[in-house]
């Protein structure tokens, strides 16, 4: 597990990062360093169900496996990844920073970060 929150404070030590958590397929944090004020369980809970129900979306578009999903908030975007069939990454991304670094690290890091679990 060690492994696991290094990897998790890494991202949330990035400047285009706010926080950063991963999920258990049942809804529940596995770890998180979300910040101050921000609900984990919610995230947790809202997170899973928002995963199902895109992969839903893309099952009716013939799109393929969901990979990962970005939703574009006033105050930053949730970028949500799959790791495997038993857990999803949270990450919560600062307003008006560029995405597109962080979401090549992302899909680098994905075997990696899916290892550890």
């Amino acid at each position: 597990m060690s492994g696991l929150k290094e990897i998790i404070h890494s991202f949330d030590a990035q400047d285009s990062v706010r926080g950063a958590a991963i999920i258990g397929e049942d809804g529940l944090v596995i770890h998180d360093a979300l910040s101050a004020g921000a609900d984990a369980e919610a995230v947790a809970a809202l997170a899973v169900t928002t995963m199902r129900h895109a992969e839903q979306f893309g099952s009716a578009g013939r799109c393929g496996t969901l990979r990962t999903a970005v939703l574009d908030f006033a105050e930053g975007p949730a970028i949500l990844t799959t790791l495997g069939p038993s857990a999803t990454l949270v990450l919560l991304a600062r307003p008006e920073r560029d995405l597109g670094p962080l979401l090549f690290e992302l899909r680098s890091r994905h075997a990696a970060l899916a290892g550890l679990l």
